[in-house]
C-alpha cells in the first residue's frame, strides 16, 4: 500500500481536541525519536519508542486504512534501525519524514 498517496482517504470518527492534541504529541516524539536516533545499526530502544508512539495512534484512531498507514510506519523503522539497514538509513528516515508529515496533514483536516 503507497500510504504516501492514500493518507486522505484514511476515515476518521469524530475527532476532539484532546484527541488530535494526542495525535501531534505522538508524531513529535516519533519526529524526535528520528533525530535521536539515526538508524543503520540495531537500536532497540528506538525502535521500542517509535513502535510505543505508533501503538498510541493505533489506539486514537481505531480506522483500518489509518492503520495500515501506521504499520508501515512500524515497518520502516524495523528496517531504519536494524543491523541490515547502513546503506539506506538516509532514504529510509526520509520516508518515514514524508509519512509522518503525510499523517499530520491528514489529522489535521479531521473533523472536529
Amino acid at each position: 500500500m503507497d500510504a504516501t498517496r492514500s493518507m486522505e482517504r484514511c476515515a476518521y470518527g469524530p475527532m476532539t481536541q484532546p484527541s488530535l492534541q494526542k495525535i501531534e504529541k505522538a508524531l513529535s516524539a516519533m519526529e524526535a525519536v528520528l533525530e535521536r536516533a539515526q538508524g543503520g545499526r540495531s537500536d532497540d530502544e528506538a525502535l521500542l519508542d517509535f513502535r510505543c508512539r505508533c501503538w498510541e495512534l493505533m489506539l486514537l484512531i481505531p480506522d483500518g486504512r489509518c492503520q495500515a498507514y501506521i504499520d508501515s510506519l512500524v515497518q520502516h523503522a524495523k528496517q531504519l534501525y536494524s543491523d541490515h539497514a547502513s546503506d539506506r538509513a538516509a532514504a529510509l528516515r526520509t520516508t518515514l519524514r514524508t509519512l509522518l508529515a503525510d499523517f499530520r496533514l491528514a489529522t489535521s483536516r479531521a473533523p472536529a
